[in-house]
């Protein structure tokens, strides 16, 4: 082709037509001029494409991380619902001055240990370094977003308010009243069982447990719900575009 062109360029010189020269030398630069656009067009396209592959894996690894978060949200509620149930338990024999019975070992055990839930963020770190602009979705973007620095950020709180009541309040008072059994890492026993249940400190710290474990179910369940509906987002954003 380059050969083509050089050959009209030498016959239209010899000719020593300078005006049709000029003609013939504007047309060759636009051509050129459209063969570099064609190429940057074709790149653009190239780098668009490399990014779209990108983000719908981000997208669907995502999808994957969600749902793990979600089973261990799942073990949270239960984690949370039974302790609450416990304490029930434990409360029902005080108010009703009722004899201590076997399964109450297990109330006692459970009652001081709390699940301690993170979201699964592996792929939302990777997103940061990529940057988050490659989701196209702005309103995707944004949800991605706020479910993980706003709504998981709020339950690394509840982690640490539940740790503090336990290294705090819960296990020095479980030191002196309480002992914990061979059979089971969660089986524990009063050590005086009739002074204990009329014990207003101990009265108080079940309040407290209770209170702080209805907070987290409430919590865990409000996320989840939000995390559900971020996948089904997800889910059709994917289905558009694959």
């Amino acid at each position: 082709m380059i050969k083509f062109f050089r050959q009209i360029r030498q016959k239209i010189l010899s000719e020593k037509k300078l005006f049709k020269y000029l003609l013939y030398a504007i047309g060759e630069i636009i051509l050129v001029v459209i063969g570099i656009l064609i190429a940057l067009q074709i790149d653009n396209w190239n780098e668009n494409r490399k990014a779209e592959i990108e983000e719908i894996k981000i997208l669907k690894n995502l999808k994957s991380d969600l749902e793990e978060t979600l089973i261990e949200f799942a073990n949270a509620v239960e984690h949370n619902k039974s302790t609450i149930a416990e304490i029930s338990k434990i409360q029902h024999h005080q108010k009703n001055e009722l004899p201590y019975i076997d399964s109450l070992d297990y109330s006692f055990g459970v009652i001081p240990h709390f699940y301690f839930s993170l979201a699964t963020s592996s792929t939302y770190k990777s997103l940061q370094t990529v940057g988050v602009g490659i989701i196209q979705n702005e309103a995707l973007k944004n949800k991605i977003v706020n479910i993980y620095d706003v709504e998981f950020a709020g339950m690394i709180d509840y982690n640490n308010d539940e740790n503090l009541l336990k290294s705090t309040i819960v296990e020095p008072f479980y030191s002196k009243n309480v002992r914990y059994l061979e059979s089971s890492v969660y089986n524990a026993r009063p050590n005086n069982y009739s002074d204990l249940i009329k014990n207003t400190e101990f009265t108080n710290i079940l309040s407290l447990i209770k209170r702080q474990r209805s907070k987290g179910l409430e919590h865990y369940e409000k996320i989840s719900a939000k995390i559900e509906d971020l996948i089904d987002d997800i889910n059709s954003e994917l289905k558009d575009r694959i």
